[in-house]
């Protein structure tokens, strides 16, 4: 497990080779690194406290060959007071961006001092995809369902990464070929083709475990047939965009082949911002980001299905 300062100073070091590129303002890079500070000042106090989420080699096995991420609701270390100092914490952040709108930002603060509505409970159902919580909450608070899941997501995520943390390791590749995070059931975030082989490898979007996954598929309607997948790469570039045209969604990939002799460290908040040029790129196609809940998740999704994640 990394320490919380080296920690910290990989994503730091990360950011800085960001400042002063021409498709990324510096306010924009400087609102992340105020989010990814945040978020590991409430880390740094966790460490230490007991979280139970032991699991014997058996239980893992089993656990994945029936498709059940391996952290369950009661392994996550939530407190109150660590829920509060975060949340206002990235809310400040938020109403220091230009263009942030602050009235919105403010009706959510009211509303969770006033208990229009739980922190607890937020992260819980964004941990069990409940979409229809969301969608919900957002007309009765009068705020958009984009700034509830932002908050809930770098409000979750301190909390899951340490939890995801302590399993690292446990992942069987073999018996993991699903398109959600083995450990906490999320979608990816990003992807990367390894340099020896091209094994693709995801990246969680909520606890940034890793995980192998087929080549030709897409990882989020697993649609298989190579006809209606693509990409679209940069000369000269490691990164590009792979395109499902059944599910018109992306995922950005870094081709560590095509990188060099750079053996860098993957950082997923870092190498996604800093392709965010590729995201201007593929909704000119006609192409969106799965940004949590997908936009056709019932209809990609059965009901059976969606009970065996958690």
């Amino acid at each position: 497990m990394l320490s919380y300062n080296k920690d910290i100073n990989s994503v730091e070091e990360g950011l800085n080779h960001l400042q002063g590129k021409e498709y990324i303002s510096e306010s924009t890079v400087n609102f992340f690194r105020d989010i990814t500070r945040a978020q590991y000042r409430i880390k740094s106090q966790l460490h230490g406290i007991d979280i139970s989420c032991s699991l014997t080699e058996d239980e893992v096995k089993e656990r994945m060959r029936k498709g059940k991420p391996l952290i369950s609701w009661d392994n996550i270390p939530l407190k109150e007071s660590h829920l509060k100092e975060l949340f206002k914490e990235i809310c400040k952040i938020m109403k220091r961006q230009e263009n942030s709108g602050d009235e919105e930002i403010q009706r959510l603060i009211d509303a969770e001092s006033g208990e229009e509505f739980d922190l607890n409970t937020l992260i819980k159902k964004l941990f069990f995809h409940d979409r229809a919580y969301f969608h919900s909450l957002s007309d009765d608070l009068g705020v958009s369902e984009e700034l509830l899941l932002f908050v809930a997501l770098h409000l979750a995520k301190p909390f899951f990464e340490l939890v995801a943390e302590m399993l690292k390791g446990k992942v069987v590749d073999n018996l993991w070929l699903k398109n959600y995070c083995p450990v906490c059931g999320s979608e990816a975030q990003m992807a990367k083709l390894e340099r020896e082989v091209g094994k693709r490898i995801l990246y969680c979007l909520l606890c940034g475990s890793e995980w192998r996954f087929m080549r030709i598929k897409c990882p989020f309607c697993c649609n298989a047939d190579h006809e209606h997948l693509r990409f679209i790469e940069e000369e000269g570039s490691p990164y590009r965009i792979d395109l499902c045209e059944q599910c018109r969604r992306y995922i950005k990939t870094l081709d560590e082949r095509k990188a060099g002799d750079s053996k860098r460290e993957i950082i997923p908040t870092v190498e996604d911002l800093a392709t965010i040029y590729l995201d201007i790129v593929a909704k000119k196609e006609g192409y969106e980001r799965s940004w949590f809940f997908p936009p056709s998740v019932d209809q990609l999704k059965t009901k059976r299905d969606s009970k065996t994640l958690h």
